[in-house]
């Protein structure tokens, strides 16, 4: 495409890029506290009834999800933590209540449990009498069990009001094969002793074999919950520990093997595998899988445990601060870049789907020296748009608008806005092929001085190294929120934004 005046063309200005292998993203700096991030953290490693194992690395649970929630940019004081005794079923209720409470539209919440997980057989589900099958819960201190269905049903105000919720589970719903119960042992090589973190509640006999098999996996999982709540998918990621019918273990030394795996993995073990300049929970719990698997390979009467995602896979739940230093990776790691369409579709993978913008082409279609791009824009909410353009020579990107030509890019809700503006116009330069814009709307403006960034006319195409590839993600998925931000007459400090991503053919 080509920007009027100037002639500059937007298509084919960059060389091609040079192989790089898949970087892990370092944490150089700590991430700033954001003051619109919550955490609840609940670990119960001692029950009240002494028939339930107790968990001896919960401890470090406790731990490891401080940091986890840290490097989401917690505050401190927006973490609470219930341990132990602490976590009954009615405290707990209780902190959601609260926390629901205190989170406003906008904001991002992380929910972690360490425990026992329970399930046991009812003869009524989903409210029908005479429906045998299986329900699944979380077990407080007192003995007492938050099935998933409450659980849900709870979350399911937040969840809808946030911009993101990550709820992980360090906790099992299975008893594992039938006939095989679930018994603290000591791995091979060590001191260290794991426990199976479920304990069965069966109400009928023969129950036991029934919940533990997973053809009778009939409960209602959180993320379904959520969904039947008007949760929407993009908005949440539910983290689990193990797969339906497998366990999920604790060391008494590191704790729970997917929390300890995880943490690590999301402070920096992770490895960027497609290049993108983030990444994602699916990227981080790969890293954690491969990381559990080694650890539980060899021990005797363990087949395996496998994390399992449910809701927004591809969300980044954390920045790794203001610098982003590559780390070497192994040598056999492939050598992968995300094309600059991928980066976009990765970027609007992170919107709040609340948030609704509607963007339509008025040519899809667009005659190479002849046609000019005109989109129009009209969003739900008030706040600050950007347009981001991947080229047709798939190897260039560039910010669009805002532009030198039209700075102000404030926009009011349910107010169309035409672009391009009067004085400038983008017109079909080539190559032939498809282009992709994301048209994103912030609820804060974004900083683009973070940018790595060179001028291409009045525009901004961004450099696409792996230090571009980290600052782009950063600045317009994550924002910067400025001082003074939520005060009367200022600027929203949430980080929340819509998109919509669109292509658009150039032909000759």
């Amino acid at each position: 495409m080509k920007p009027q005046p100037g002639l500059v063309t937007i298509a084919a200005l960059c060389a091609a890029l040079l192989a790089a292998p898949a970087l892990a993203l370092a944490q150089t700096t700590p991430p700033a506290e954001r003051q619109t991030r919550h955490a609840l953290i609940i670990g119960i490693g001692e029950y009240a009834d002494p028939n339930v194992p107790e968990l001896r690395g919960m401890r470090h649970d406790i731990a490891s999800a401080r940091r986890m929630a840290a490097a989401m940019a917690v505050p401190e004081a927006n973490t609470t933590v219930l341990r132990d005794g602490a976590a009954t079923a009615e405290r707990i209720r209780a902190e959601i209540a609260a926390l629901d409470a205190r989170v406003a539209d906008g904001d991002r919440v992380f929910v972690y449990y360490s425990g026992h997980g329970t399930r046991w057989a009812e003869a009524q589900v989903d409210g029908k009498a005479g429906d045998q099958g299986c329900i699944e819960g979380l077990l407080a201190a007192d003995g007492q069990a938050l099935t998933n269905v409450e659980i849900g049903q709870r979350l399911a105000p937040l969840a809808r009001r946030a911009d993101k919720m990550l709820v992980f589970y360090d906790a099992c719903f299975s008893g594992g094969l039938a006939g095989v119960p679930p018994r603290t042992r000591s791995l091979l090589g060590g001191d260290d002793t794991i426990t199976p973190k479920f304990t069965p509640k069966f109400t009928r006999a023969g129950a036991a074999d029934a919940c533990a098999q997973p053809s009778n996996y009939r409960s209602r999982s959180l993320a379904a919950v959520l969904r039947q709540q008007q949760a929407l998918p993009e908005n949440v990621v539910h983290i689990a520990a193990s797969r339906p019918d497998e366990l999920s273990f604790d060391s008494s030394t590191r704790g729970g093997f997917a929390t300890s795996q995880w943490r690590d993995c999301l402070l920096g073990q992770a490895q960027d595998l497609d290049g993108s300049g983030a990444i994602t929970v699916d990227e981080v719990t790969q890293c954690a899988q491969a990381r559990v698997t080694r650890a539980l390979a060899g021990q005797p009467g363990i087949s395996g445990q496998h994390l399992a995602i449910a809701g927004n896979a591809g969300f980044v739940p954390a920045w790794m601060g203001a610098d982003f230093a590559p780390a070497a990776a192994p040598s056999t790691a492939p050598a992968r870049r995300a094309t600059p369409a991928q980066i976009l579709a990765e970027l609007h993978g992170q919107r709040d789907g609340e948030r609704r913008v509607v963007a339509t082409l008025r040519q899809p279609r667009l005659k190479i020296g002849v046609d000019a791009l005109q989109l129009d824009v009209t969003p739900a909410r008030d706040g600050f748009l950007y347009v981001a353009l991947a080229a047709s020579d798939g190897q260039s990107l560039y910010l669009l608008y805002p532009n030198d030509l039209a700075s102000d890019n404030r926009v009011r809700a349910g107010q169309r806005l035409a672009l391009p503006g009067k004085g400038w116009e983008i017109q079909a330069a080539g190559p032939p092929g498809t282009e992709t814009l994301l048209v994103l709307v912030s609820d804060a403006p974004r900083d683009l001085s973070g940018l790595a960034r060179e001028k291409a006319g009045p525009f901004v195409k961004t450099l696409l190294d792996d230090q571009g590839r980290a600052r782009l993600q950063g600045v317009l998925a994550n924002g910067t929120p400025r001082a003074g931000c939520g005060k009367a007459g200022a600027a929203s400090c949430s980080d929340a934004f819509g998109a919509a991503l669109l292509t658009v053919e150039s032909v000759r």
